[in-house]
């Protein structure tokens, strides 16, 4: 056996017994793409377009320009490896906690027409996922991490649970108009 692969089953047997000690949010389903894995998490939320490079997972960035955004955080070390295990070893849970979230960042932009902040949520403090409160002639509305390819823009998260993405997206928008009416009333 080389040392690549001695290493290797190193780290999945580590991996292995952390990941059964730990994560509220658990993979509930692994779908297999061509070079990308999207992995559904408590059967409530998916995140897409995930790589795994030398043994860690990579999620998805939002690129402009010359810049390169964050779109997702891992909150925890042990989730990430987890993660990471869960999708080396295609492993996935039918026991899930309630997906809890809570809102974590609001920068409200002064100067901007249909963007009106930046927003994140953290779900059950193991992942924090960025968005951005737009208007539209409908009123306001949340921008979830997605990406323009060729043209076209391809989600990296949505949401499966609808009761959660109303609740959500309920709480962004209060925490904005909220903030936004105590900014004005200055």
């Amino acid at each position: 056996m080389t040392l690549a692969k001695i290493s290797l089953l190193v780290l999945i047997v580590s991996l292995v017994l952390c990941s059964s000690l730990y994560a509220e949010l658990k993979v509930t389903r692994i779908i297999h793409g061509n070079k990308s894995f999207e992995i559904v998490l408590n059967s409530d939320i998916k995140i897409l377009n995930i790589l795994l490079k030398n043994d860690d997972i990579e999620l998805p960035v939002y690129r402009s320009k010359n810049k390169v955004y964050k779109q997702f955080g891992i909150l925890k070390r042990e989730f990430r490896q987890y993660l990471v295990s869960a999708l080396y070893q295609n492993k996935i849970s039918s026991k899930t906690e309630k997906t809890a979230f809570k809102t974590n960042k609001l920068s409200i932009l002064k100067e901007h027409l249909k963007m009106k902040a930046f927003a994140s949520v953290i779900f059950n403090d193991d992942i924090e996922i960025e968005c951005r409160i737009m208007q539209s002639a409908k009123g306001l509305w949340i921008a979830w991490p997605s990406n323009k390819k060729d043209g076209v823009w391809i989600k990296d998260f949505e949401f499966i649970n609808r009761d959660l993405k109303k609740a959500v997206e309920k709480k962004l928008i209060d925490d904005y108009i909220f903030k936004n009416d105590k900014i004005k009333n200055k």
